[in-house]
């Protein structure tokens, strides 16, 4: 009987330890038909959609460029039919000498009453907005971030930081 009993628990722990690596396998498997999935997808989407819709938008560019030129064709057309032609400009007359005047009195204002001061808005020059220059540049747009150099140190870092990582939980 007692060799029964051996005999089963041993086939019982083989069966649990297959039960966990086929386990294993089949989420492996799943994720690994996912990527694969996730990679059909992008080349489906790089070939077939993205070109449509770059031609779509080049084309609303292009419609979009061709009204604004002919708005300007027509601003000009109309400007040309509005300026005057070469006219006498009218000769300058005297004008009359600023006089001198007395200097302001002092007088209470309206916050100031039996002594007590009350503050009074002040008017203030107010500003007007201006667009914040662009940078010109031959190349387009100037070059931010780390750059393709400092993207592949990065990653050789990244690369080394996981091999002394895995070296040192490895058991001795």
């Amino acid at each position: 009987m007692e060799d029964l009993e051996l005999y089963t628990d041993e086939e019982e722990e083989a069966a649990e330890e297959e039960g966990a690596n086929r386990t294993f396998i089949i989420l492996v498997g799943a994720l690994g038909g996912l990527l694969v999935l996730a990679i059909c997808a992008f080349v489906v989407w790089a070939f077939f959609i993205n070109p449509g819709m770059r031609a779509g938008i080049e084309a609303e560019n292009h419609s979009i460029q061709a009204t604004n030129e002919a708005a300007l064709a027509t601003a000009e057309a109309v400007t040309a039919t509005i300026l005057p032609t070469d006219t006498a400009a009218p000769v300058p007359t005297d004008t009359p000498q600023p006089t001198k005047t007395k200097p302001p009195t002092a007088t209470a204002t309206p916050g100031e009453v039996a002594g007590a001061t009350v503050a009074t808005p002040s008017p203030t020059a107010t500003h007007r907005p201006t667009a914040t220059p662009r940078p010109i540049s031959e190349r387009g747009v100037p070059e931010t971030g780390i750059g393709a150099l400092g993207a592949s140190a990065l990653a050789v870092g990244l690369l080394c930081l996981l091999i002394v990582v895995r070296r040192m939980r490895r058991p001795a």
